[in-house]
């Protein structure tokens, strides 16, 4: 009885501790997943990031959350939060350890002039590589630098008059500190573009303004209101309507200096994601496999493509990882799509419900190594999302197969098709290894999978080199045979001919 007894015990201990093992794996995701094929239809696909937890203001230490309007994680793991949980709705910086433990809160700061200084709706948040942090304080119309005492060491106020027109109100909302210490900064209602400021808080130009996208229709519109104006004054712009370029919704610096941004989507925007060098030009190309909006003409080939006609995406955050790989936050539809560097969609994950894992209104995110955070602005919550099993072969495959590591990032793109056989850049990455390889053939087969019209040209080229260079030696020996036999038949033709003519008539003959 007592060994039967203990028998049972242990099976139902090891029954507890599969289930405690495994309970991740089989965690329920609320979201449906999917990623783009050559033709921009959805393709279902496994779910590269799950929900890890939901941090509330008791879990995080703090009385309360109001409005999280930005979060920022330092080179040190650190996390910076930014909401208004003050008194009176005023401004206020939390700032975590990397397990969300509170380290300081700040519901004032120390002025210059040793005064307290009251945030008043700031926006954003970033840190520099010194440990210095850089708020968007929106309503003072200043961006601070304090140090992590809380004191104020310099504010990037509104440039001169003759930068701004008189009537315009300067609104800091984001920032980004660039390698050399400058800092980029969106201002609402700006149409200029990014403003640049030196170390020193010197404003130094406008950086990488938007540009417009006009058709056709746009185009005949201008030209007829041109004329008008000619005869009726400016008075006719009210019945034409007027092109402008868009806002700069948010910004991110990667570790090389290039700036990765996001516009305010509206019927004229182009760009919406862009990759911005030191001359302010957009160096991201979007491809054609994954990412191209084939619905419509305008260019934003990031995101949902598949919205709604008189819908636009809204964008309000991007990030870029330690790995090249960069996401964007989708406001609209509480969704983030993440992209390699390349462009191509890699994963799509969350959006918008009310179960563990999706978003209600979600207003900025970044990443904690390899977990992406995200704060819900009406949940008052901070979401955790974590790689997938999949995610992270993924992940790892596109990060072996950058460095040119082919044959090693193999395994792991076959582990990407056992999760997902839709996977382009998986056929794309093992057909690069074939290629490599000198195995044209298979490469072909892999490229056509995922629609890879310019490598499939390039392995078929050298595939048909390769069939013509294995079939020269047969051919030249055919081609000798019969110059042989051309030869033969020159010098001993006739003799046949004749020798053939002569047994047929003595045939007939001996038959007569």
């Amino acid at each position: 009885m007592k060994t039967t007894l203990k028998k049972i015990t242990v099976f139902v201990l090891v029954a507890v501790l599969l289930i405690a093992v495994t309970a991740p794996a089989l965690a329920y995701i609320p979201y449906n997943t999917y990623i783009y094929n050559f033709y921009g239809e959805t393709v279902g696909s496994p779910s590269g990031y799950v929900p890890e937890k939901i941090y509330l203001a008791e879990d995080l230490g703090i009385s309360s959350i109001h409005n999280p309007n930005d979060i920022y994680v330092s080179d040190d793991n650190e996390i910076y939060f930014l909401d208004l949980g003050g008194e009176n709705t005023r401004g206020r910086l939390c700032i975590f350890d990397e397990n969300f433990k509170l380290i300081k809160e700040f519901k004032s700061l120390t002025d210059i002039d040793g005064s307290v200084y009251y945030m008043t709706n700031p926006c954003g948040v970033t840190v520099d590589k010194d440990g210095y942090i850089y708020i968007c304080d929106t309503n003072n119309a200043a961006v601070l630098k304090i140090n992590k005492d809380g004191q104020i060491i310099l504010k990037y106020e509104q440039p001169g008059d003759d930068v701004f027109d008189e009537s315009y109100t300067y609104q800091p909302y984001k920032i980004a500190i660039g390698i050399n210490g400058a800092a980029y900064v969106i201002s609402r209602g700006c149409l200029d573009g990014i403003l640049e400021f030196d170390v020193d808080g010197n404003f130094v130009r406008f950086f990488g303004a938007p540009k417009v996208q006009l058709s056709v229709t746009d185009y005949i519109n201008i030209f007829f209101r041109q004329i008008y104006r000619t005869f009726g004054g400016a008075s006719v712009d009210e019945v034409f309507a007027t092109y402008v370029p868009t806002e700069f919704e948010n910004l991110e610096i990667d570790e090389n200096g290039f700036i990765f941004s996001t516009v305010i989507a509206n019927e004229s925007s182009t760009n919406e994601v862009s990759k911005l060098n030191f001359t302010g030009s957009n160096v991201l190309s979007p491809t054609t496999k994954s990412t191209k909006k084939v619905s419509d003409s305008l260019s934003s080939n990031y995101g949902d493509l598949e919205v709604l006609p008189d819908s636009n995406n809204n964008f309000v955050d991007i990030v870029v990882d330690d790995d090249g790989f960069f996401s964007i936050l989708d406001t609209k539809l509480s969704k983030i799509f993440e992209y390699d560097a390349e462009g191509n969609l890699i994963f799509q994950y969350g959006g918008a419900g009310q179960q563990v894992g999706t978003l209600v209104q979600a207003t900025a995110m970044t990443k904690l190594g390899k977990k992406t955070l995200v704060t819900d602005k009406t949940a008052c919550s901070i979401t955790v999302y974590d790689l997938s099993d999949y995610g992270r072969s993924l992940h790892d495959a596109v990060v072996l197969y950058n460095k040119g590591l082919y044959n090693e990032a193999e395994p792991l793109w076959r582990e990407v098709l056992r999760y997902n056989s839709n996977s382009d850049i998986a056929h794309v990455g093992i057909g690069k290894v074939y290629y490599m390889n000198g195995q044209y053939k298979e490469a072909m087969d892999e490229f056509k999978l995922a629609n890879d019209r310019e490598n499939y040209s390039r392995s078929f080229e050298l595939y048909r080199k390769e069939q013509i260079r294995a079939s020269f030696g047969l051919f030249m020996t055919i081609i000798v045979i019969l110059i042989v036999l051309a030869f033969l038949w020159r010098i001993f033709g006739k003799k046949i001919k004749q020798s053939i003519k002569e047994k047929k008539e003595g045939g007939t003959q001996i038959n007569g």
